[in-house]
């Protein structure tokens, strides 16, 4: 059984966790924000279903001030392999932003559902 507090409590997830945590969001049970740090034109080649903004990185820290309101709420940050995620969430807790969570591996490791042009 998936706990959500115990998997948001993570500084990193993986697939299975972010599908469990997605279902369970779309269920009330859980509560977080997800970002993809990838550029627009892989986003619109491929993204994760549920994705609530696309903050390019080339853009996250111009746009940063966006998520001001959200610093208590965890926030998991995904790319495509998890090196950008992970440069964001280091730099969101710099920000002191509460709980940045990094998805492993990125949308390349993703099992659920997607959605886009490829």
């Amino acid at each position: 059984m998936y706990d959500a507090k115990k998997i948001l409590a993570k500084q990193e997830i993986n697939s299975d966790e972010l599908e469990h945590l997605l279902c369970m969001r779309e269920d009330g049970a859980a509560d977080f924000l997800l970002i993809d740090v990838r550029e627009q034109h892989e986003y619109i080649e491929k993204r994760i279903v549920g994705v609530d903004r696309l903050i390019p990185l080339s853009d996250f820290f111009v746009k940063v001030a966006e998520l001001e309101k959200e610093k208590c709420k965890p926030i998991i940050i995904q790319c495509k392999s998890g090196v950008r995620s992970a440069q964001v969430q280091a730099q969101l807790k710099v920000l002191a932003f509460e709980a940045p969570i990094n998805l492993a591996g990125g949308i390349t490791k993703y099992k659920g559902k997607t959605e886009g042009k490829g």
